[in-house]
C-alpha cells in the first residue's frame, strides 16, 4: 500500500480489499508448496549452479554467464575503465544533464540493455526513483563520499516514511557504485529514509547510506550490498526483502536521549516467504557520536521476523541481551527466527541474550547456510554479471 500514500481514502479501501485477498491467495499457495515433497524450508532452494572458489569469490573455471552483455562483461572482468557511460550527469552543468532525475529520464523503458550513468564529484539535492519501468540501470560515482545524493524529506514534517527516501530504486537488475545516499533530516524527525530498494536482483557496492532512524528500507525481492557503510540509529535496516549484507561497516549514531538503539528490524508477516536480513562478515561498531550507550542487534517488526548475524563482529556498544522486543512489548513472538552463528568480537558473547524461542544462539553451520548469497538469493546466478565481489557460502 506503500504506493497509494497521498491517494483518496476510497481508493485505498478498494485497494486494500483486493490486496488482503491476494495476500490470502499467496499464503495458500506458498503453504501448499512447502508441503510438496522435497521441499524442506522456506530458504531452501535447487544447488545446481555453477561452483564458486572462495579464494576469488569468482566462478570457477572460464565459466561465464551466456547472456552477458558487453557493457556487463567489462563489469565481470573489473575493467572500470572501459565503461562507457551512457550519459553523464555533472552539478556544475559541464556534462549530459545537471542533475540525476534528469539522467533517468533518458533511459529507455523496459529494457534488458544495461544503461549506465555516470555521475561525477558533488552533491546532489534531489529525491531520485528509478521507477519500475527503468529496468538494468547502472549508476556509478567518484567515492562514496565525493559523489553524494542528499535529502531531508521525513515521516516528522509529514512525509510518510515509504515516501521520505532521498533514494528509490524500484527497477530490477539496479547496480549503484562508488555512491553516497544520505538523509539529513536527523534525529529529531523521526524515520527519514536514505536509501529504499525494491528492485529484483539489485546490487550496491561501495556505497555510503547515511540517516538516523530507518535508514536503509530493503523493502522487496532479492538484494546484495557489499563494501558499503550504513549509518543509523533505530530500525535502520528494515524491510521484507530478501537481502544479503555482506563485508559492510554497520555504524550506530547517537539516538535521541528517550529512544534505544536497534540495527534491523525485519518485516516478515508470512511464514512462507523466502525474506530475511542476512548480515555477513560486517562489522557493527560506534559512529563518532554514539559514546557508551548501548544498541540492540534488532527487534521483530512483524510476528515471522527473520533474521541473521553471521560470521560478524560484534563492538562493544551490543547490549548483553542482544535483541529488543517490538514497542510495548515484554517479549518476541515464538515465531520469529533469529541466528547468531560464528560472531567475533566482545558483542558477541551470548551468555545473557535474551530467552526467546525464536532466538537461536551459536546455531548449527547448516542453518546458517541457507542464508549466504548462494542459498538464500541465488546470488551465484546473477551477482557475476554485476562485476561486484561475493562470497558465495560461509
Amino acid at each position: 500500500m506503500d504506493g497509494f500514500e497521498y491517494s483518496s481514502n476510497e481508493v485505498r479501501k478498494i485497494v486494500s480489499a483486493n490486496l488482503d485477498n491476494s495476500t490470502r491467495l499467496v499464503g495458500t499457495s506458498l503453504a501448499i508448496i512447502s508441503m510438496i515433497d522435497g521441499y524442506t524450508t522456506p530458504h531452501e532452494k535447487p544447488s545446481s549452479v555453477p561452483t564458486i572458489d572462495h579464494a576469488t569469490s569468482k566462478p570457477s573455471g572460464d565459466w561465464e554467464p551466456i547472456w552477458l552483455s558487453s557493457e556487463d562483461k567489462m563489469l565481470l572482468h573489473g575493467m572500470k575503465r572501459a565503461i562507457m557511460p551512457d550519459v553523464v550527469v555533472a552539478a556544475d552543468g559541464s556534462s549530459d544533464y545537471d542533475t540525476i532525475n534528469e539522467a533517468i529520464e533518458a533511459v529507455p523503458e523496459n529494457s534488458d540493455r544495461r544503461f549506465i550513468i555516470y555521475v561525477k564529484e558533488g552533491v546532489y539535492h534531489e529525491n531520485v526513483r528509478i521507477g519500475r519501468d527503468k529496468w538494468n540501470v547502472m549508476m556509478y560515482g567518484d567515492g562514496m563520499e565525493r559523489t553524494i545524493v542528499s535529502s531531508n524529506l521525513s515521516n516528522g514534517t509529514g512525509t510518510p516514511t515509504s515516501m521520505s527516501a532521498t533514494f528509490a530504486a524500484i527497477g530490477k537488475g539496479f547496480l549503484a557504485r562508488d555512491m553516497g545516499f544520505q538523509n539529513t533530516a536527523g534525529a529529531i524527525n523521526h524515520q527519514a529514509v536514505a536509501l529504499l530498494s525494491a528492485s529484483d536482483k539489485s546490487v550496491f557496492h561501495w556505497c555510503l547510506i547515511d540517516a538516523y532512524q530507518d535508514t536503509l528500507y530493503a523493502q522487496s525481492n532479492r538484494q546484495f550490498y557489499r563494501g558499503c557503510k550504513i549509518y543509523g540509529t533505530i530500525d535502520f535496516i528494515f524491510g521484507d526483502s530478501s537481502v544479503v549484507i555482506q563485508d559492510c561497516d554497520i555504524l550506530v549514531k547517537r539516538p535521541l536521549p528517550y529512544q534505544k538503539n536497534t540495527i534491523t528490524a525485519q518485516g516478515k508477516s508470512n511464514p512462507f516467504s523466502n525474506t530475511g536480513i542476512s548480515i555477513q562478515k560486517c562489522c557493527v561498531t560506534a559512529a563518532e557520536d554514539l559514546g557508551d550507550i548501548k544498541t540492540f542487534l534488532g527487534r521483530p517488526w512483524q510476528d515471522y521476523s527473520t533474521t541473521i548475524i553471521m560470521e560478524s563482529q560484534l563492538e562493544r556498544l551490543i547490549d548483553p541481551k542482544g535483541w529488543l522486543p517490538w514497542s510495548n512489548s515484554t517479549t518476541a513472538p515464538d515465531t520469529i527466527y533469529y541466528v547468531e552463528y560464528n560472531n567475533t568480537g566482545p558483542g558477541a558473547n551470548t551468555t545473557n541474550r535474551v530467552e526467546w524461542k525464536g532466538l537461536k544462539v551459536n546455531d548449527t553451520e547448516d542453518d546458517a547456510r541457507k542464508f549466504t548469497v548462494r542459498s538464500f538469493i541465488n546470488g551465484d546466478e546473477w551477482i557475476p554479471c554485476m562485476g561486484v565481489p561475493f562470497q558465495a557460502d560461509l
